[in-house]
């Protein structure tokens, strides 16, 4: 068996959060309903907001 080396794992940049979010958007925009739409821009601004607020908080204490 070979040893796999465990390391640390770099954090993304706020650009390719922010990309993600757009492309998310764009495909609930083009191939959802009015109320998929809706729910999922919900879901999209909560997730996000949610994991910001979880880099920040941890960027402050380091």
């Amino acid at each position: 068996m070979s040893e796999t080396s465990h390391t640390e794992s770099t954090s993304l940049t706020s650009g390719v959060y922010i990309a993600a979010f757009i492309i998310l958007f764009i495909i609930l925009a083009v191939f959802g309903d009015l109320f998929t739409f809706i729910l999922g821009t919900i879901g999209l601004v909560v997730t996000f907001a949610a994991f910001y607020s979880d880099k920040s908080h941890d960027a402050a204490h380091h």
